[in-house]
């Protein structure tokens, strides 16, 4: 697992941003120092503890996609207070067929990325027409991240949610929209979805203080 602190500053205020399966901070090339902290996580190969976050003084909280799931493993009965908290075209039961992606599907994706056609595919479906960096990883790291995330996801318990806002792309080809709806229907969370948004979360988030804003509960 990778953790990085891709912003510092001389302040108590964090965004702790867990990013999507086979991604990384190519992401945010860009994008503006935003005057606070932004830690990233990506990569959960082998997932481990997160750094102390008790010395900051203001929380926030984002993930995306798969790191929705980990994301809430990882901060499972950790003693902070997040003052946003926002799900992206996630669930904590990824690889399920009501509330996730099939099985079948998920296990699909592991055998055939070492596809060159198979991987355009994916980043075609994932993004739609929206403008995406693809991620400076090897093939070989992306697949071997996904078939543990597949065995851990399939064997490990639910987390408890720890999210306060779930956000839904209405045009999401990964994660169906139908089952992201089934799931955070069940669950304390704000519901908000972009009828014409896919699974990429940054069609129109171009900051991290946007993406902080976007989790916001309304």
């Amino acid at each position: 697992m990778t953790v990085r602190l891709l912003h510092r500053a001389e302040n108590g205020k964090l965004l702790l941003f867990f990013n999507g399966w086979s991604m990384d901070d190519t992401l945010f090339e860009g994008w503006e120092n935003p005057g606070f902290n932004v830690m990233t996580v990506h990569d959960y190969t082998a997932p481990e503890a997160l750094p102390d976050l008790s010395p900051y003084t203001e929380l926030h909280l984002a993930a995306w996609s798969l790191g929705v799931r980990i994301a809430a493993e990882l901060l499972a009965g950790a003693p902070y207070r997040f003052e946003s908290a926002a799900a992206f075209n996630g669930t904590l039961r990824p690889v399920d067929p009501e509330y996730g992606i099939e099985p079948a599907v998920f296990s699909g994706t592991v055998a055939n990325w070492g596809d060159e056609r198979a991987r355009a595919r994916f980043y075609r479906r994932l993004a739609g027409t929206a403008e995406f960096r693809l991620p400076q990883r090897s093939p070989e790291s992306q697949q071997a991240e996904l078939a543990a995330l597949e065995k851990h996801i399939l064997s490990a318990p639910v987390p408890a949610n720890v999210f306060k806002t779930a956000r839904i792309g209405g045009r999401d080809r990964i994660i169906p929209a139908a089952a992201q709806r089934s799931f955070w229907s069940g669950e304390a969370v704000s519901i908000i979805e972009e009828p014409e948004a896919p699974h990429f979360p940054f069609r129109n988030i171009h900051s991290f203080e946007e993406l902080i804003d976007a989790g916001r509960n309304r």
